[in-house]
């Protein structure tokens, strides 16, 4: 596969902080889903906007997200105190170390192809974060997927700087509590909604639209 890889922005950065929270804020009662995520906003205000935990597993959750190693005194003095540091240092942080996929068509059949990058690129990075793709296809229910391993998949599609998903809406949901770093759901007797994206081959088509759009 060629695809290669670039550096965040900071902006870019804090744009995925605000998608993440557009979309998960609602379904977490400890959350915040009116609060406006901004670049000078406190880690405090960041942590109560979206029900984070403490700076020792966010900065250990920040590195799996974004496939970074950045050492926990670093991440200490960039999240600590927390009603003093701000959001930007963090994005700075990440962008300064981060790298975002570019994705470059994969012959198929001869031809070059987007949308099998994109995919397989996808796939490979959920891999990479423990997730079973073995049985993982264009036609993939991802409604299924995200039932099973939420917090993962949700971070690679925001991961690509787009905003495929317009809606995440649970029902059916039982009251038994949330993991409090990237809303953790227990779908037990509950029901996913994302939209009118229903397979993985859907939303690659909607991630290459939105890139499109970015360009122009």
């Amino acid at each position: 596969m060629t695809n290669t890889t670039e550096k965040y922005s900071p902006e870019q950065v804090l744009e995925i902080f605000k998608e993440q929270h557009r979309l998960c804020s609602s379904l977490d009662p400890e959350a915040d889903p009116w609060a406006e995520i901004k670049a000078e906003m406190t880690i405090r205000e960041w942590r109560w906007a979206r029900d984070l935990l403490g700076w020792k597993e966010l900065s250990e959750f920040l590195n799996k997200e974004f496939r970074i190693e950045i050492p926990e005194n670093v991440w200490y003095d960039k999240l600590e105190p927390a009603k003093k540091r701000k959001l930007i240092e963090v994005c700075t942080l990440i962008a300064n170390h981060a790298k975002k996929d570019n994705y470059q068509p994969k012959k198929l059949f001869g031809q070059p192809c987007l949308k099998a990058s994109v995919f397989l690129t996808i796939k490979k990075n959920l891999e990479n974060k423990g997730i079973n793709v073995s049985e993982l296809r264009p036609s993939s229910s991802l409604t299924e997927y995200m039932d099973k391993y939420f917090s993962p998949v949700l971070e690679e599609i925001t991961l690509t700087g787009t905003k495929p998903i317009d809606k995440i809406e649970i029902l059916r949901i039982r009251k038994k509590g949330f993991w409090k770093i990237f809303n953790f759901l227990d779908w037990e007797n509950s029901e996913l909604l994302i939209g009118d994206i229903k397979t993985f081959r859907d939303l690659v088509e909607k991630i290459i639209i939105e890139k499109e759009k970015n360009k122009a």
